[in-house]
């Protein structure tokens, strides 16, 4: 039996499905690559980015709360921030996402992805310091907030540049980048070794990410460039 799905339910199917790896990434992420209690790297921000690229910013939005659900219970329920006031990480995730959305169109992949963490990357701060002030001393302290902002900042460069690459088609590029990355940081430092295979998963789940969703957004691509070629039809069709 066929399905058909109108293009609105496939971009919405697709944005569960990515937040639900991202989820994945993230429980893999905690646990391969633990600093502090509080401080890990957290590769939920992967589908976030992605679905706000490909989709807009509402998609990107959802897709930023959907992906957030592992880092709240991580950090928030089972943290020390509490359900109550970690739901500032749903938030945070979620503007971010609608922000990349709202830029993909007037700048370079790249720099969406980059200047969108900026909004929450101040609202971590201002959260983070907010937070110093109900716990119990010495349980938000600076070396914490900006081990937070640090590790938030590594993700969203690798993330830029990896789907930047393959958002432009440069597949092959970054997949041998990425290959020489790994063999270089495995024969400096092996201790390493279950991040740098982390760093190649999110790439692979990036690459097939993309696959899936490259022929709605060539679709809307081919529609834009109809409507400004002859706008009236398209009124019109519609």
């Amino acid at each position: 039996m066929t399905i058909n799905l109108s293009e609105k339910r496939k971009k919405l199917a697709i944005t569960i499905i990515a937040g639900i790896l991202g989820n994945f990434l993230a429980l893999l992420s905690s646990m391969l690559t633990p600093m502090q209690p509080q401080v890990c790297f957290d590769f939920s921000h992967l589908a976030t980015f992605m679905i706000a690229i490909a989709f807009g910013p509402g998609y990107g939005f959802l897709a930023g709360v959907i992906a957030s659900l592992h880092p709240y219970f991580h950090y928030a329920v089972w943290g020390i921030y509490g359900p109550f006031f970690g739901l500032a990480i749903i938030f945070g995730k979620a503007m971010t996402g609608f922000f990349c959305g709202l830029l993909r169109d007037k700048m370079s992949t790249y720099l969406a992805i980059s200047l969108a963490y900026i909004p929450e990357s101040l609202f971590t701060l201002g959260f983070s310091m907010l937070m110093s002030l109900f716990l119990p001393a010495g349980t938000m302290s600076w070396e914490i907030i900006s081990g937070i902002l640090m590790e938030g900042w590594v993700e969203v460069i690798i993330f830029a540049f990896v789907i930047d690459n393959i958002v432009r088609r440069k597949i092959i590029e970054t997949a041998i980048l990425m290959l020489e990355i790994f063999i270089i940081m495995f024969l400096v430092h092996k201790e390493f070794i279950e991040t740098l295979l982390l760093l190649l998963l999110i790439t692979l789940i990036t690459l097939i990410l993309f696959e899936i969703i490259e022929p709605l957004t060539r679709k809307k691509t081919q529609n834009r460039r109809r409507q400004t070629d002859n706008p009236n039809k398209i009124e019109q069709n519609e």
